[in-house]
């Protein structure tokens, strides 16, 4: 008997979703552009089943449909893949903030202080790439001071598809902006603000959300 080793199969899988995923963020696979699985098995150096599989993963996330005899087609992100996802941050943000700001996990509110330090260099430097990069474990941070770890990973997942999907305020709003809005989460959760930290990450994610469906609306 002969098995195929399934750590090697899943490892590669997960090498060619990355890739994929850095190639989308690069904006290398844009929205609305048609794709082959040939092809891109070509380019990527394997075989047809991984690129299949990890292109399935990315199916079931929304972020691409198959085309019969076509191909894959990147999709663009919709006003309810907006609502949907942002109704969902609410939905957990919102309260985390409150238990973040009565939280005593110094680890993770000395994390979220760096973190919105980093994006005051970013935002100065003009850098888009580390400004949301450092945005993405500012937020985290607050989900893990709050003290619960699957909420932490939900949001985690949600993000990663928006930023997958190259949902951004930035080309119509400067990171001034939006380090103000966090300036303000930030003061709040480290004065032990319950209702401030929740009114001001509501604020944030509510404004955010009506931005990007103003950019699909107009596009």
């Amino acid at each position: 008997m002969h098995l195929r080793s399934i750590a090697d199969d899943v490892s590669l899988t997960e090498r060619v979703y990355a890739e994929l995923r850095e190639a989308m963020l690069r904006g290398e696979l844009e929205a609305g552009t048609l794709h082959s699985v040939v092809e891109i098995s070509r380019q990527l150096g394997v075989s047809r089943t991984p690129v299949r599989e990890a292109l399935l993963r990315f199916a079931s996330e929304g972020v691409v449909s198959f085309e019969r005899s076509k191909g894959v087609r990147i999709l663009e992100p919709s006003v309810t893949d907006v609502r949907d996802l942002f109704g969902l941050r609410l939905l957990l943000e919102v309260p985390s903030a409150a238990f973040a700001a009565s939280s005593d996990n110094s680890e993770q509110l000395d994390r979220m202080r760096e973190a919105f330090t980093a994006m005051e260099a970013a935002c100065v430097a003009g850098d888009e790439m580390a400004f949301q990069q450092h945005d993405t474990t500012f937020h985290d941070a607050i989900l893990r001071a709050a003290g619960n770890a699957q909420v932490a990973e939900a949001v985690s997942r949600a993000r990663g598809q928006a930023h997958v999907r190259r949902l951004s305020t930035t080309r119509t709003r400067p990171l001034t902006e939006v380090l103000a809005a966090h300036r303000e989460i930030h003061d709040a959760v480290l004065q032990r603000d319950e209702t401030r930290a929740s009114a001001a990450v509501e604020s944030h994610l509510t404004h955010t959300r009506d931005i990007l469906i103003s950019q699909i609306i107009d596009r």
